[in-house]
């Protein structure tokens, strides 16, 4: 597995330490690990380690458009350029915002066996208060424990298409905690986001004939 988890944001900042977690299980199944953590998540390393590894599966974590994700400081990582020569016999997850709208399709014809990812924004809410302590805050759990999900379940050698069915899953289970009488308002103004998520998760895969 190799992994990218920049740090110079909130954002990517809540994302690298949601991240350790899939790290952790990964060694302990005896799954190989690049972690590209903090500066090293840029295109370099990034391309040297696809190319010397060729890694059967890629977590990408970072800012992202249509075509685009994104390492450290924005550096753009992957693009519909070099899909091919990246993303070619893997099975990605992109956490990044709007990367299956072309990204995507693009690895996907290019050879990359299966692109789970977002064909919208990537949303999650924090506490201003837990934003020094990522793994703290129970707001943003509600979103990046779904979304590991998605890790956890290829990890444990599920399909893509299942391990996507089971984080999708997982945001469900969420949705339907918050919708209880006993939520409060805050934490019921959360769900539109979740379904957010839910609704806009993909998994892309080659057709079949």
């Amino acid at each position: 597995m190799l992994i990218t988890r920049p740090n110079h944001d909130v954002t990517t900042n809540y994302l690298f330490y949601w991240s350790i977690s899939l790290i952790d299980l990964a060694k302990r199944r005896k799954i190989s690990v690049s972690d590209l953590a903090k500066k090293r998540a840029n295109l370099k390393e990034f391309t040297s380690v696809v190319l010397k590894t060729k890694p059967t599966l890629i977590v990408l974590n970072g800012h992202g458009d249509d075509s685009i994700v994104t390492g450290y400081n924005n550096e753009i990582l992957v693009n519909t350029d070099n899909s091919q020569l990246l993303l070619n016999g893997s099975v990605v997850y992109a956490r990044s915002c709007k990367s299956a709208c072309k990204l995507g399709p693009q690895a996907i014809l290019s050879g990359c066996k299966a692109y789970i990812g977002y064909n919208e924004d990537f949303v999650f809410v924090s506490e201003e208060a837990k934003v020094s302590h990522p793994l703290d805050d129970k707001t943003a759990q509600l979103f990046l424990e779904p979304s590991n999900q998605v890790v956890i379940s290829l990890l444990k050698g599920h399909t893509p298409a299942e391990s996507n069915r089971r984080s999708k899953e997982a945001y469900k289970r969420n949705i339907q905690k918050l919708m209880s009488s006993s939520s409060s308002k805050e934490d019921v103004e959360l769900i539109p986001n979740l379904v957010w998520n839910y609704m806009h998760q993909v998994c892309l895969e080659p057709l079949t004939s």
